[in-house]
């Protein structure tokens, strides 16, 4: 399938929620920004950012850089997770990431990356993303952002820490 591009011509770009959510706890949301221009979220992710009093919540409405999009067909949505037990909204960014052809999907989960994989969709994840946002000079060390991350909830494993770490040279 070709890939959909966004209004500036750039390929898309699909996130999940949890990519979202933890930048939006630490301030960093306008990373993703900086890094992909304009953002796309099926209406499954945007309904678990928007419930509730989360920083994502708020944030998200003041963004006119993501951008929420259906999938083309909701059934592939409800058999993906019939098949996989993954949550909709990870199941919706899948199928929207592979209906559009999408540069890449922002994931975290790692059986949602084991299936994006599997479906030849380009993944990366939170920690890819503060590597990619130090080697082009938008952040100024990766071990603080991570740190921020951990202080604030998130949930990362001691030797993707070390190796985020080693990656960057810090």
């Amino acid at each position: 399938m070709p890939s959909v591009t966004s209004d500036s011509g750039d390929p898309v770009v699909v996130s999940n929620t949890t990519p979202i959510s933890e930048l939006a706890k630490i301030g960093q949301l306008n990373l993703l920004r900086d890094l992909y221009g304009r953002v796309f979220i099926p209406p499954e992710v945007f309904s678990e950012i928007a419930t509730g009093t989360h920083p994502a919540a708020q944030t998200l409405q003041q963004t006119d850089w993501i951008e929420v999009r259906a999938v083309a067909d909701s059934n592939k949505v409800i058999a993906l997770h019939a098949q996989t037990r993954l949550g909709l909204g990870e199941c919706a960014a899948i199928i929207l990431a592979q209906e559009f052809g999408a540069r890449r999907l922002l994931i975290d989960d790692l059986a949602a990356r084991r299936e994006a994989l599997s479906r030849n969709i380009p993944i990366i994840g939170t920690v890819g993303m503060i590597l990619l946002a130090k080697q082009l000079g938008l952040i100024p060390t990766v071990k603080q952002t991570l740190d921020d991350l951990i202080a604030h909830g998130a949930r990362i494993g001691q030797q993707l820490y070390l190796d985020a770490l080693n990656v960057a040279g810090e």
